[in-house]
């Protein structure tokens, strides 16, 4: 069975959009829960979760540049991984709508199977939904492979445990898009 939870009644304020509800933009309340993205795996019974407001301060600390999607790998992620609510897609203040997502790529396949790139879109999808339903591009920002991994947590059937290393390239610095300061330490001096 496959429930799809709109809205959330309120003693007091009435019905309001439960994506609204779990992001804390309920104007009556003042909530800031913390943001995790989780995404499943079958073939180990497996979870990656990430914590999308450590990762928003990693590239804070570190700025970059944002990225263009793909308008047809964002589509086919739209509807063939994500699960966002139409009904909260108005619902976005129109100053978040050009707000890049966050994006991470992992190595992943079926276990008979070389393991392959795979891209994960862990912040903005109901951004990008907004995005791609009003004709517009989407960015995001990339994190590098030693970013993604210091905020993700594993867990195999259920218990955390070490997230295993796939041998792969990574995405650098360079690729993540991160921008160079011009100052050196002689310019310092």
């Amino acid at each position: 069975m496959n429930v799809n939870l709109t809205h959330v009644v309120l003693p007091g304020i009435g019905p309001v959009c439960a994506e609204c509800f779990s992001r804390g933009h309920i104007g009556a309340l003042s909530l800031s829960p913390g943001e995790v993205y989780s995404f499943g795996v079958t073939e180990p019974q497996a979870q990656l979760d990430w914590d999308v407001d450590s990762a928003r301060a990693l590239i804070t600390a570190r700025p970059r540049t944002a990225q263009r999607l793909d308008p047809g790998w964002l589509k086919r992620w739209l509807t063939e991984r994500s699960c966002f609510t139409p009904e909260h897609l108005d619902h976005i203040p129109a100053d978040k709508l050009a707000e890049p997502g966050i994006l991470v790529e992992i190595m992943a396949g079926p276990p008979s199977h070389e393991p392959q790139p795979f891209r994960i879109l862990i912040d903005g999808t109901h951004r990008a939904a907004s995005r791609v339903r009003n004709g517009h591009d989407f960015w995001a920002h990339l994190l590098t492979e030693d970013e993604q991994r210091s905020i993700c947590t594993y867990r195999l059937e259920g218990q955390a445990v070490e997230l295993s290393w796939v041998a792969g390239p990574g995405i650098s610095d360079r690729q993540a898009g991160i921008l160079v300061s011009s100052v050196t330490e002689s310019d310092v001096a």
